[in-house]
């Protein structure tokens, strides 16, 4: 059985008194509706008695809009934003792993920033890991998409729970609260949509127990999603066929993971 190294575990004392929190989101292309949703991270965050201190952390994704110009002057506004520029567009995955090698504090959330998954939803996530004394919850969605998106959702969710022996019952949420040091410490090489489904699989290869918790999921506060079903659903196969291939190679002790003995 796998065990994390003890430099990525959280101590008995991380999971009682208040969090010192990241917030990491990537950012494509989301002009008209990014203010008003990182305006009101800050509010809530500032508000919420579970938090000692937070940070703001988006990654502009090469954005060919104003996102990048609203999140520098969010923060000016708002000491706790951070923002990160890529000067070309990589994907949401590299977005979001530059945010993540970015942040400072002892646990970190993941979120879009398009506004699907409201804050409001964290105290939950804080309630589960502090329940079940684990590094990592994930946000389970009653999904509304189409139902080709659905479908694809669940037959790649359910092959990787088939891989990894495991019933995580929305594999490919993004919304995650997770332990900083063990965050960072993954080695994320998704480039596009497919970030969710590696951090998660990632986190299962480490030997933990996902916290799962139902959350409220909206739709988008404006703009349109960058994903194109018919590219999606090829790239999701490749990824899901490499997700495959690389628990038979940890298996076989071809491949090894640093952070586990």
């Amino acid at each position: 059985m796998l065990t994390l190294r003890r430099e990525y575990l959280p101590d008995p004392q991380a999971f009682s008194g208040k969090l010192r929190l990241s917030v990491a989101a990537p950012a494509y292309n989301e002009a008209a509706s990014i203010r008003a949703v990182v305006a009101h991270w800050c509010d809530y965050l500032g508000a919420l008695s579970e938090i000692a201190s937070y940070e703001i952390v988006v990654c502009n994704d090469g954005s060919r809009d104003d996102t990048g110009a609203i999140l520098d002057a969010l923060a000016r506004e708002h000491g706790e934003v951070r923002p990160l520029h890529l000067r070309a567009n990589q994907g949401a995955a590299a977005a979001l792993a530059t945010a993540i090698a970015a942040t400072r504090y002892e646990w970190v959330l993941l979120i879009d920033s398009d506004g699907q998954f409201p804050i409001e939803n964290l105290p939950a996530m804080i309630a589960a890991v502090r329940q079940l004394k684990t590094p990592a919850a994930i946000g389970i969605r009653l999904k509304k998409d189409r139902l080709a998106a659905r479908l694809g959702t669940w037959s790649s969710g359910w092959v990787c729970n088939l891989l990894h022996r495991s019933a995580i019952s929305d594999f490919n949420s993004a919304f995650k609260l997770v332990w900083g040091p063990l965050l960072r410490g993954l080695s994320l090489e998704a480039k596009g949509q497919n970030y969710s489904t590696e951090v998660t699989s990632r986190l299962l290869e480490c030997g933990i127990t996902l916290a799962q918790v139902a959350i409220d999921h909206r739709a988008r506060q404006a703009g349109q999603s960058s994903m194109r079903l018919v590219r999606g659903a090829l790239h999701r196969l490749l990824f899901v066929s490499y997700i495959a291939m690389r628990q038979v190679l940890l298996k076989a002790g071809v491949l090894r993971n640093p952070l586990t003995e």
